[in-house]
């Protein structure tokens, strides 16, 4: 239950966000689950198919899975629980509407909550969503209003930058998520590509290198440019591929000043269209007040 005088706004989400578990039951955010299906076994990411279980079973599969929106009724139980422990207000912050149709669901869904709901396509996915959320989360918690908490995702989303780098743009290909042209093109070349997310939530190649070591570079390097010679909050996602997350870590030191640094696995649904082994980052800039 909100404690008397708590904020009165409640912040939803869902696991696209890739958020580890344990800060997730910290924070008390409610996050509605996506799902996986492989062959014709379909799970529920987070629910019934651990992160971990996800990319061990997507190593030995034959078969590439597929994901699916939540299932109505997830979200209508987050939205019932909000109102039952007495919140006015729900910022409901979901991934970008280009590449899911989560966010269009969940409008569906607040229309008959019985709390007032605000749905978000934060126009983001992964890492990117998961600082979106936690900037709401701070500023519900410290009492903002319903147009306080969104600002906040919504800076998130328009001054942060989201990188990615895979082994293979099949994945994406065969999810639907890239062009047949972008994959095709990286394939032949065998290169290691930077994805990115566009301002309009889509994902695109950046740039293409031809290595693990020269692709880290690249991207502590495009780190630092989104910086902005400012600090930054930082999160780092990976596929176990710990290494990696690692060399990236070891890279950006010196190279940017960094205020708070998260690092968490990629989650099954964000997981089947980026393959084994990919590593990203997300740089959100200090707002003025804080970098000053």
């Amino acid at each position: 239950m909100m404690a008397e005088g708590a904020a009165s706004v409640a912040v939803v989400t869902d696991s696209t966000c890739d958020l580890p578990p344990s800060l997730i039951d910290e924070l008390g955010l409610r996050v509605v689950p996506l799902s996986v299906t492989f062959g014709d076994e379909t799970l529920i990411a987070g629910v019934e198919l651990s992160t971990r279980a996800f990319h061990e079973r997507l190593r030995t599969s034959e078969v590439l899975p597929t994901t699916s929106q939540p299932a109505p009724a997830w979200f209508e139980e987050a939205y019932a629980d909000c109102a039952d422990d007495g919140y006015t207000h729900v910022v409901s912050l979901h991934c970008s509407a280009a590449l899911s149709g989560t966010a269009a669901l969940a409008r569906d869904r607040a229309r008959r909550a019985p709390v007032d709901v605000e749905v978000v396509d934060t126009r983001l996915v992964g890492g990117a969503l998961g600082a979106a959320a936690l900037a709401a989360h701070r500023v519900a918690e410290a009492g903002g209003d319903r147009a306080a908490v969104v600002a906040a995702a919504e800076r998130v989303r328009s001054t942060s930058s989201s990188l990615i780098v895979v082994d293979t743009l099949d994945h994406l290909r065969r999810g639907g998520r890239l062009t047949g042209t972008q994959a095709a093109i990286g394939t032949a070349l065998k290169v290691k590509p930077i994805l990115h997310l566009t301002a309009d939530g889509r994902v695109e190649v950046r740039e293409r290198t031809r290595t693990w070591r020269r692709a880290t570079e690249r991207v502590a390097a495009l780190a630092a440019e989104a910086a902005g010679g400012v600090p930054v909050d930082i999160v780092v996602t990976h596929a176990l591929a710990d290494e990696r997350a690692a060399a990236l870590g070891d890279a950006l030191e010196g190279t940017v000043e960094i205020r708070t640094h998260l690092e968490t696995l990629i989650g099954p649904v964000v997981g089947t269209h980026v393959g084994p082994g990919a590593v990203g980052i997300v740089v959100v800039p200090a707002p003025p007040e804080a970098a000053g």
